[in-house]
């Protein structure tokens, strides 16, 4: 029976021979993966995201303003992947947490604000200046409740920024004051975490974004770079809403007449009742600035016994800021 076994030489035989250049490319080939935190989306689609959630910051820092009556500014600070369990612990406690369903995606996402940015809001919800709360404690259920209102203005932009990828309707389906207490996904499931830093007034704190990776595998083939930014149209409406609320800015409006030099002690010596000598010639356009910027030139005239200037033509957009 010993004698039908294949020696160790056979053996070698009926195998392929590798070469050294064999092998070094199938070590070339091999890529480091580390099973503690795997990464599931390219850098490619983690770009695509980074642009979706920075045209969000871009949003909600034009809209915060009108609803908060304050200056308020969204800065997207990083984008990356690690499991939930490891986001869950990041997060301080207590903290305020709400937890959103999205049916496109058959999914649900959170969001969590730090208490020295959600307190601050809640008081200028309520009337108040948007003071920082000295005292940690976790937000009672009438202050969630008044925080939700909010939520209404954050997840409607949200909407919109994911607008050109799926459609994102949101329904709200929990809020937790403990990180613990929130449960989307298992504790090893892969998750995008965006984290953003936000200013209300004078007071900063921040914001995260939690989306597990299982949600988005229907439409994460569209997150890169290039399909993106090809796909992203501005909506009409979103147009004209913008041009209603300029349409109220009030700009400041000059006319020029050509600059003229004289000595310190000419202009030390005027008086009332002085005439000041310029070169400008009255036929001559004068240049009219809106906001310091020359726009538009004009012909000097008289209504009703007022000095007044009629516009004659419009300058280049390239035109150097005015100078009086």
């Amino acid at each position: 029976m010993s004698e039908n076994l294949l020696t160790n030489e056979e053996m070698s035989a009926l195998l392929p021979v590798k070469t050294n250049d064999e092998t070094r490319e199938r070590r070339h080939q091999a890529v480091p993966y580390n099973f503690r935190r795997p990464d599931r989306l390219s850098k490619e689609q983690v770009r695509g995201l980074y642009l979706l959630h920075d045209t969000f910051a871009q949003s909600l820092s034009s809209n915060l303003p009108l609803f908060l009556r304050t200056i308020s500014e969204v800065n997207l600070i990083s984008v990356e992947q690690q499991p939930y369990s490891e986001y869950i612990r990041g997060l301080a406690d207590p903290t305020t947490i709400f937890s959103f369903a999205v049916e496109s995606l058959k999914g649900a996402f959170a969001i969590e604000f730090s208490s020295s940015i959600a307190f601050p809001i809640i008081d200028r919800m309520l009337g108040g200046e948007g003071k920082i709360s000295t005292e940690k404690r976790p937000a009672t259920e009438l202050e969630l409740k008044i925080l939700e209102g909010f939520l209404v203005v954050v997840t409607s932009n949200y909407s919109e920024a994911w607008k050109p990828i799926v459609e994102f309707k949101t329904d709200s389906v929990g809020r937790e004051t403990r990180p613990q207490m929130l449960q989307i996904v298992a504790p090893n499931e892969v998750i995008v975490t965006v984290m953003y830093q936000m200013q209300i007034g004078e007071v900063k704190g921040t914001m995260s974004i939690c989306l597990p990776v299982g949600m988005l595998e229907t439409v994460i083939g569209k997150f890169n770079q290039s399909s993106y930014a090809s796909t992203k149209i501005t909506p009409p409406e979103a147009t004209l809403a913008l041009l209603k609320t300029l349409s109220g800015v009030r700009l400041p409006i000059s006319a020029h007449l050509d600059e003229v030099s004289t000595v310190v002690s000419d202009l030390m010596n005027l008086s009332i009742g002085d005439v000041l000598r310029t070169n400008h010639r009255i036929e001559k356009s004068v240049k009219v600035s809106v906001g310091g910027s020359v726009k538009y030139a004009a012909k000097l005239a008289t209504l009703d016994g007022k000095k007044i200037v009629q516009i004659s033509d419009k300058k280049d957009q390239k035109s150097a800021p005015a100078t009086a």
